[in-house]
């Protein structure tokens, strides 16, 4: 898809790269699942070497980005599962939560990724 190449910052944020050089991972572990690191990035970027810590508590404001893409996936959920398979009431509460539980490790990366792509511009000659 055309939006999705380098260069664009929905690849930057979708594959979760370096938004300078979209080559350097943003996170240390590819693997969102582990939970206990699914957060953990590095201070500057393995491959071009921009500086992904600006300041103390900076990607607090993730919560701010991440909220939208939330708010989103429930209507998504909602809309498929009582529109199209007629749930209602507390079972669709209910599974809604445990789709937006199951999405969270991904949905706080994205929110991250959002974050980050606002402050730091791709480069295409990074290495001049």
């Amino acid at each position: 898809m055309a939006f999705f190449k380098k260069g664009t910052k929905l690849y930057s944020i979708v594959y979760l790269k370096c938004p300078k050089c979209q080559e350097g991972d943003l996170f240390t572990d590819k693997h969102p699942v582990h939970l206990n690191s699914m957060l953990k990035m590095p201070s500057k970027c393995p491959v071009c070497k921009q500086n992904f810590v600006f300041e103390s508590g900076f990607y607090s404001a993730a919560l701010w980005t991440s909220y939208p893409i939330v708010i989103f996936c429930a209507l998504i959920i909602v809309l498929i599962f009582f529109v199209g398979l007629h749930i209602t009431g507390a079972w669709l509460l209910i599974v809604t939560g445990v789709i937006l539980i199951a999405l969270q490790p991904y949905i706080m990366r994205i929110g991250r990724s959002i974050l980050i792509n606002n402050f730091v511009d791709y480069e295409e000659n990074w290495q001049d």
